[in-house]
């Protein structure tokens, strides 16, 4: 600023002294010409001499023009005030207020000092004759003058330098932010290729858990490689849209989970292509906060696991399954067998094992080759693997040797065993079916040992020798058959197994019957009947309904058995209504049979088929109907209600008795159980059960049958307490529905008699 002052000053000091130098010499003022040119001298010398300090430079500037006004104050008078006056601009200027000040004093004392002592003329005309006063005025107008002109510069000038200053810091701070700036999008320019050219993929969320979020915001190129979606299609999408059908669902939870409480989580679960093809991901999920904490949004490194994954699987199945068949081999059938035996000894429910082995398998393998044989052993391990259950275990040992390790059968060892026999006879029978081999049949069958856990002491290596030597008796026996290692059990599920034989066979040979057992008022009134199965067996004459009706409960034949019922009744039922008998029919219906999901619909066929209303018939349930899933139970009933069918309660008070399902379900009457019968009204206990049951069947308006009436004594008492009718062989005994119709005619016959 310094250096432009003096070039201006010297350019424009050197055009002013030029006339005035000249003007000088035409009249003899050389006073005038020294000074000008000692002055244009000197500014010259400040000019060049660049190495003096900003300070020096600045005073002999000042002293340049102070000089040059003093002069011009003898020589030409008022224009030195100008030159005076612009002394102390200058200073304020170049030096600061604190110089400009002493300036301003210095020219003050300068005007009153040189002014008053040599009279200098400055064409003031009043107070000649007091000159001092004179000089004052003057002097105190000239430095009003100056110090507002001075102090304005001075203070501009200084909130100009602080604004410089300002800006100046400013400008530094923008350049240091550019630089850092420019470093930051360098650093961004790498990351951002080297994470587009990874090969893992990198796909960026934000941290909206709600709307089916979070959303994508970012995936690199590995992921549309990967996976086949386009950016574009990625881009407003969440992570589920790689999961499908074999996705873990608890993996798929466990990583929402991990995202909703803002925790990392890595996980390996199989995803699918846009194509739809199934590849394994190893997934790193983890939030990204900002500085104060928050998370904003998730990244996740995903990688490409199925090779290994697939090392993984060929690893496990060659140290564990068997090549041929993909069955488990002995090794993982001893695993399993020690968990199931150390399970069984902790629980106490007994499970089994079955040693199977193909019967004359050798005789196909020698005779059609080895191939036909491995096929036939595919076909083996395909229908034992579809006869059982997820939690049970097909294992090939070896050549045409198979165990099957069946998981918790029972807590008693009888029923255990006689499940076990159950499950050998499906096995022995499916085997003997033929088998489709390149367009031939090949028949075949196996033999069976059967071998119970947990026994004191025993071990793996006990089971598959009991189980293997009791297969070697049943092939001794004439193969084709079942043995267990428990000789004393044999007979008896033996008898077991042909009962169930011989039951399932009973409905096509017509050794089933339907009998009728009247239900009668206080007057001896027939105003109801239950019907009963009986089962007259040709080999075995009349089997018990209490060994029968059990045994189809276990093996699952009570629901062809009841469908077979639920018709019968209908054709009876019509067959009254002909001959003039009004009045329900009871049927009994197990749980079984009515949790079938088209039980509903098989009665409306039925009823349909047969023409007629079911207002004359009831469904005989027991209490353990309502232990389990009260409310689908509840939906079926009203359901069934709907047609007209009434509900009654069979055996009440000796199962789950409950006051809260009698005032939920849509019932119609209570059956007193003939234990409690038989027990009054001699028995104090049976007497209040049975008084109890009529009082609050009638509180909540139920009907009340009671069965096993066999005394006249039973009678009376249940008809003082108002029972509605009665059951028993004190009215009638079972009978078939044509002869029980005879009888009534005859009945008619004697009374119009």
């Amino acid at each position: 600023m310094l250096s432009a002052i003096l070039s201006v000053a010297l350019v424009l000091g050197t055009i002013t002294a030029i006339p005035s130098v000249m003007m000088a010499v035409r009249d003899q003022l050389y006073s005038i010409v020294l000074t000008d040119v000692l002055a244009i001298g000197w500014l010259v010398a400040l000019w060049r001499w660049r190495t003096l300090s900003f300070t020096a430079r600045s005073w002999n500037f000042l002293l340049i023009v102070y000089g040059v006004g003093v002069f011009f104050l003898f020589k030409v008078g008022p224009v030195s005030q100008i030159y005076l006056m612009a002394v102390p601009v200058l200073a304020a200027l170049l030096l600061g207020l604190r110089p400009a000040i002493f300036v301003l004093v210095l020219n003050a004392v300068t005007l009153i000092s040189i002014g008053y002592a040599f009279d200098i003329n400055l064409q003031f005309d009043r107070y000649h004759d007091r000159p001092f006063l004179r000089w004052v005025i003057i002097t105190l107008n000239f430095t009003f003058i100056s110090s507002v002109i001075t102090v304005s510069c001075a203070v501009l000038l200084r909130r100009l330098e602080e604004s410089l200053r300002k800006h100046l810091q400013i400008s530094l701070s923008l350049q240091a932010e550019q630089k850092s700036l420019k470093h930051a999008n360098e650093e961004l320019r790498l990351i951002s290729a080297a994470v587009e050219n990874l090969n893992d993929m990198v796909m960026i969320t934000d941290n909206n858990l709600n709307e089916n979020g979070p959303h994508l915001v970012f995936v690199n190129k590995a992921f549309e490689r990967s996976t086949g979606y386009s950016r574009d299609e990625a881009i407003g999408s969440n992570l589920e849209m790689l999961y499908g059908p074999n996705s873990d669902i608890h993996e798929i939870h466990r990583i929402r989970s991990a995202m909703s409480t803002r925790h990392a989580i890595r996980s390996e679960i199989i995803s699918y292509t846009k194509s739809k093809e199934e590849f394994w991901l190893e997934v790193d999920i983890r939030p990204i906060n900002n500085h104060q904490g928050v998370c904003t949004h998730y990244v996740a490194i995903e990688r490409d696991i199925t090779d290994r994954k697939k090392a993984e699987l060929d690893i496990y199945r060659l140290a564990f399954f068997d090549v041929l068949t993909g069955l488990p081999n002995r090794r993982l059938l001893r695993d399993r067998m020690s968990v199931q035996l150390a399970n069984a000894q902790r629980t106490g429910n007994f499970s089994a094992v079955l040693f199977i082995d193909l019967d004359h398998f050798k005789t196909i393998n020698d005779a059609r080759g080895h191939a036909t044989g491995d096929i036939l052993l595919i076909e083996v391990a395909n229908r034992l693997s579809h006869l059982l259950r997820e939690v049970d275990t097909v294992a090939r040992i070896g050549g045409d040797e198979f165990v099957v390790l069946v998981d918790s059968l029972d807590s008693h060892i009888e029923i255990a065993g006689k499940l076990a026999l159950t499950i050998a006879e499906k096995i022995r029978h499916a085997l003997s079916q033929d088998f489709l081999i390149n367009d031939q049949n090949y028949s075949s069958s196996c033999s069976i040992g059967v071998s119970l856990m947990p026994k004191a002491g025993q071990n793996v290596d006990d089971l598959l020798r009991e189980s293997d030597t009791a297969m070697y008796r049943a092939k001794s026996a004439g193969r084709n058959q079942i043995a267990f290692f428990e000789g004393n059990m044999q007979t008896e599920v033996e008898h077991r197994l042909t009962l169930e034989r011989d039951l399932a066979k009973a409905l096509e040979q017509n050794e089933l019957q339907m009998v009728m057992q009247a239900q009668v008022n206080y007057a001896g009134v027939a105003v109801g009947a239950e019907l009963l199965m009986r089962w007259h067996s040709k080999e075995r004459g009349m089997v018990s309904p209490a060994i029968f009706i059990s045994l189809a409960e276990e093996s699952g034949l009570i629901v062809k058995l009841g469908d077979w019922v639920l018709s019968e009744a209908c054709n009876i039922l019509k067959s009254l209504q002909l001959e003039g008998h009004h009045f329900p029919l009871s049927i009994n219906v197990s749980p079984k049979q009515f949790r079938q999901k088209d039980f509903v619909d098989k009665v409306t066929a039925t009823l349909a088929a047969q023409e007629i209303s079911g207002k004359n018939l009831i469904f005989e349930v027991t209490e353990g109907l309502f232990i389990d899933n009260l409310q689908e139970t509840i939906a079926r009933m009203s359901k069934l209600s709907a047609l007209g069918i009434r509900f009654s309660i069979d055996d009440f008070g000796t199962g789950y008795s409950s006051l809260n399902y009698l005032k939920r379900l849509p019932l119609y009457e209570l059956k007193i159980d003939k234990s409690f019968v038989q027990d009054i009204p001699g028995d104090a206990n049976g007497t209040a059960i049975v008084g109890s049951i009529l009082s609050m069947a009638k509180q909540f308006g139920l009907k009340v049958v009671a069965e096993g009436v066999e005394t006249e004594e039973q009678a009376n008492y249940l008809i003082a307490n108002d029972c509605d009718s009665m059951q028993g062989f004190l009215y009638s005994r079972p009978t078939a529905p044509d002869v029980w119709m005879a009888n009534q005619i005859q009945v008619k016959a004697q009374l119009q008699a």
